[in-house]
């Protein structure tokens, strides 16, 4: 049974290896060291959010293989905001939600 880690490790590796990409070649299309790529692939590491779509856009990975369904929200307002979500960089993140908070406080 896979840990969370584990799981997206793998699954980041099983799609590498399809695209007959080395984990050095991977490190260098998406800024992060070889030695980086190993631990996510071997699950010793999760990678961060900005990192983690960098990957998977990198790989043409569905976000859908994580089990994050983001084609089938339960409305068409949560959809947007998902996708806006998940493509943010760091800081554009940071943003979105100072203003949630800021919203939800009124």
């Amino acid at each position: 049974m896979y840990t969370d880690k584990e799981f997206i490790g793998q699954k980041i590796k099983d799609f590498r290896k399809k695209q007959k990409l080395s984990q050095a070649e991977l490190a260098e299309k998406v800024g992060l060291s070889d030695k980086h790529i190993g631990r996510i692939e071997a699950g010793k590491y999760i990678p961060s959010c900005i990192n983690f779509l960098n990957i998977i856009e990198t790989l043409d990975i569905n976000i859908s293989e994580f089990g994050i369904n983001i084609d089938e929200p339960k409305d068409e307002t949560r959809s947007e905001l998902l996708k806006l979500i998940y493509t943010a960089s760091d800081k554009e993140l940071k943003i979105f939600l100072n203003i949630l908070k800021v919203l939800k406080e009124k």
